[in-house]
């Protein structure tokens, strides 16, 4: 039987992030507000600063310009906000305080042009740039807020880790993996355009995020033995479909402090058990086996908690299994898991349905490849049922898919040979 997690998705709009630009004029394109702008005098590079027709600019951010031909000086109005620049001149001036610029306005081709960069700061926009794409978010748009609330475990502290661009599944599957496994609170990160291609997505927020959410559930179903989150947060900054920016906030089935104690302890006892039951001279498939006789041997199914529907949080751990010496199929999969790769063996957690004479329900076994060749474990269906000390079954032991299909299904798109080189 498998942890059930649960998602909220929250999506939202906030501008707060500014990031150099670099890049040819030739291949810059301009989004602001969630609409395609194109100018007649195209933009420009000087010292790697992006230069844009001043007036036509300025408009399409909704501020009104006023120019002095006398002493050639451009002053803009948006809100409580008043940006002055002077041709030629690197000081430009912000509410009246005066601020430096790299590059100064300039005449280009008979018309004015202006840092991009700068006044969207000034002016208290977004701007974002990738590979050649800018986008700017102005900041008196409304920001359109969706959530929904659930309690919150009691942490600590709190941790956030943060990321540069994402360009793939696999970059983001690494940063969530690696999250998880140091307990972090929060991560953020930016996406490339090639992420989309990468989980094939149409592009719209909803679909992102739900894709996101697809690959955090992937995390934990390859990897149960870091599963000990159980509901998360995605928050995408974003404005007319375009996102800037990506957060996601994990909560744990146990407060910081005990849970990091609890996997010390875990990992303590894994160890320990690889140095008793692995030898030098074992060939993979029997250190295989020997993992899975210690889990069959060692542990109790936790069948009573499993019909009266009162299942602890540890029985769905290797917490469970390795301290408790009781579990579920979560359980023996994340024990497994964790003793496989201690001992060198590629293994991942695989999610699915199990059928036997009481029905289908949801299920979790282990996928291993060795000598490049895949094949499956179901630890806790050769556990019998009640315990029965050290007898044990080898019926899902080291079997192919063709024979685990007969009683077992699941989505196999999503447990594929190049998740185990996701590392």
């Amino acid at each position: 039987m498998l942890k059930k997690i649960s998602l909220i998705l929250l999506v939202f709009v906030a501008f707060s992030i500014l990031i150099p630009i670099s890049a040819q004029a030739a291949n810059i394109t301009i989004t602001i507000n969630g609409q395609n702008v194109v100018f007649e005098q195209k933009p420009v590079i000087k010292n790697d600063t992006t230069l844009v027709p001043m007036r036509a600019f300025f408009e399409a951010l909704g501020a009104k310009v006023n120019w002095e031909e006398k002493t050639k000086t451009v002053t803009a109005f948006r809100g409580e906000t008043t940006v002055q620049l002077i041709i030629g001149h690197k000081i430009a001036k912000v509410n009246g305080k005066s601020y430096e610029l790299i590059v100064a306005p300039q005449i280009i081709n008979g018309y004015t042009y202006v840092p991009l960069r700068f006044v969207g700061e000034t002016l208290g926009d977004e701007v974002i740039y990738d590979n050649g794409h800018i986008i700017i978010n102005s900041s008196n748009q409304r920001t359109r807020v969706s959530s929904i609330t659930a309690p919150k475990n009691t942490v600590s502290e709190t941790n956030t880790f943060s990321s540069s661009n994402i360009t793939s599944e696999k970059d983001l599957y690494l940063l969530i993996k690696n999250a998880l496994e140091n307990n972090e609170d929060e991560i953020t990160f930016t996406l490339s355009n090639s992420f989309y291609n990468s989980v094939r997505s149409s592009g719209t927020v909803n679909d992102i995020l739900n894709s996101i959410s697809d690959i955090v559930d992937l995390v934990l179903a390859h990897h149960p033995e870091i599963g000990y989150a159980n509901k998360w947060t995605i928050s995408a900054n974003s404005f007319n479909n375009v996102i800037s920016k990506v957060s996601i906030k994990f909560e744990y089935i146990y407060p910081k402090d005990k849970l990091e104690k609890m996997k010390d302890e875990v990992y303590i006892k894994a160890k320990e058990i690889i140095s008793q039951i692995i030898k030098p001279d074992m060939s993979d498939i029997d250190k295989v086996k020997a993992i899975h006789d210690y889990i069959v041997k060692n542990t109790k199914y936790d069948y009573e908690n499993l019909i009266n529907n009162t299942i602890p949080p540890e029985s769905y751990t290797a917490y469970g299994v390795f301290i408790k010496g009781v579990g579920v199929c979560q359980g023996y999969a994340a024990a497994f898991n964790l003793l496989a790769q201690l001992a060198g063996i590629d293994s991942l957690g695989v999610a699915g349905t199990g059928f036997n004479y009481s029905g289908s329900m949801p299920h979790a076994w282990n996928m291993i490849r060795i000598d490049g060749k895949i094949s499956y474990v179901d630890v806790t269906w050769d556990d019998p049922v009640p315990d029965q000390g050290d007898n044990v079954r080898y019926d899902y032991f080291n079997v192919t898919e063709e024979q685990l299909a007969k009683d077992h299904s699941w989505d196999k798109e999503k447990f594929l040979e190049k998740y185990f080189d996701y590392k």
